[in-house]
Formats: structure tokens, C-alpha cells, sequence
């Protein structure tokens, strides 16, 4: 609750100086010391930003708003808003057409394992594949980076934990508390010959006409 209210009253004076920041910046001579220092602070102030919505997002609580989706849809969308839409490959011939998802925060979700990946490898195509069982859903990126180290494979998704300059560390742990609020599990392995795979599966989502 305290870091809910605290990220949540940090926001309002935040944006009138991001606002405000932003507007010294475009009146400033391109070029000069001056403007450089606008730009700064216009960029710590988006970090900041972006650190406050993440730690709302982990926070966050409530019931699922649980609807019918296409998941495949959804895929498409997390890719579409990734920034990586080049890099990825999706595999969805065996998506289901029917699932029970929060989409929102599911999407919100798989957006961040595909710029999780990107990060990881910088240059590699990165896999999204979609399938089902009997009733869960489950969406698998895979990477082509160096993979994860074995004793870090359950650390990366502790809150704050981040190897990343500019990382938050709170990524993953919202991911995993969407899969878990969907009784189900976000998980990573290493695979072969090179890469992290992390797989999200989320429970109870499929229509009972697609199961078996």
C-alpha cells in the first residue's frame, strides 16, 4: 500500500516537470549546453516515470478482468507495441482461437519477455511460440543471447533484481505475478546450442471446446 501511494503522488508533481522540462528543452538553442541540460533532465524524469508505472504494476491488485480473446491476437499486439517487430518470429499454428485472459495484463506481460529478449540479444531473432493443453494457454520466447546463468535463473525475477543500467528489475516479477494471478507460472531454462527461453503459461484460459 505505501509504495502503491508513493509511486501514485510522485506521478502528479512528475509530469508537470517532465511537462515543463520538455518545453525548456524545445525553446532552447539546438546544440548548447544549455539544451543538453534540458535533455537530461527530461530523460531522468522519464525514468523515473517509467519506474513508477512499473512499481504500480507490480503492486497492483485486484481481481482478473478475465474476457474471451484470440491469443494469437494478443501475441500480435505485444509484438506489434514491442519496438522488436522485425526481430520476431511468431509461431502460432497451434494457438488456440478461444481463451479466459485478463488480455491487458496478459499483453502487458508477453510485451515484456520480447523486450527482455531483445535486450538479452541485441542483434538475434527472437522466437514466439503459442500453445496449448488441456487447459492453459502458453506463450514461450526464446532468445539467441548468452543465456542465463545458473545461479541466477530464479533471482532474475525477485523485484529489483536487474543486471541493466537502466532496467527497473521489476519487469519480470510483474510478469510472473500475471501468470500466477491467472493460476499459473512464468519460468526460464537455457536452451541449445545458445539462448534463454522463459515460458509463461496461464491456467484455466481454455475454452472447453478446444481442450484434449
Amino acid at each position: 500500500e505505501m509504495s502503491a501511494v508513493l509511486a501514485h503522488e510522485i506521478r502528479n508533481p512528475l509530469a508537470s516537470l517532465k511537462g515543463h522540462a520538455q518545453l525548456l528543452e524545445e525553446s532552447l538553442e539546438e546544440g548548447s549546453k544549455a539544451r543538453a541540460k534540458a535533455e537530461r533532465v527530461v530523460r531522468e524524469a522519464l525514468r523515473i516515470e517509467h519506474l513508477t508505472t512499473d512499481l504500480l504494476a507490480f503492486v497492483r491488485s485486484g481481481t482478473l478482468s478475465r474476457r474471451d480473446v484470440d491469443p494469437r491476437l494478443l501475441a500480435e499486439e505485444a509484438i506489434a507495441t514491442s519496438g522488436l517487430s522485425d526481430r520476431i518470429v511468431l509461431c502460432a499454428e497451434s494457438a488456440p482461437k478461444h481463451a479466459d485472459l485478463d488480455a491487458d495484463r496478459v499483453r502487458g506481460a508477453i510485451e515484456n519477455l520480447l523486450q527482455n529478449a531483445g535486450d538479452a540479444a541485441p542483434l538475434g531473432k527472437i522466437t514466439l511460440t503459442l500453445t496449448h493443453d488441456a487447459s492453459a494457454v502458453i506463450f514461450e520466447v526464446r532468445d539467441a543471447g548468452p543465456g542465463i546463468p545458473k545461479d541466477q535463473l530464479e533471482r532474475i525475477f525477485a523485484p529489483f533484481h536487474t543486471t541493466r543500467t537502466q532496467g527497473t528489475g521489476l519487469g519480470l516479477a510483474v510478469a510472473r505475478r500475471i501468470a500466477e494471478a491467472h493460476g499459473g507460472s512464468l519460468v526460464a531454462r537455457n536452451v541449445e546450442p545458445g539462448g534463454a527461453c522463459f515460458t509463461l503459461r496461464l491456467a484455466d484460459a481454455v475454452a472447453s471446446e478446444e481442450r484434449g
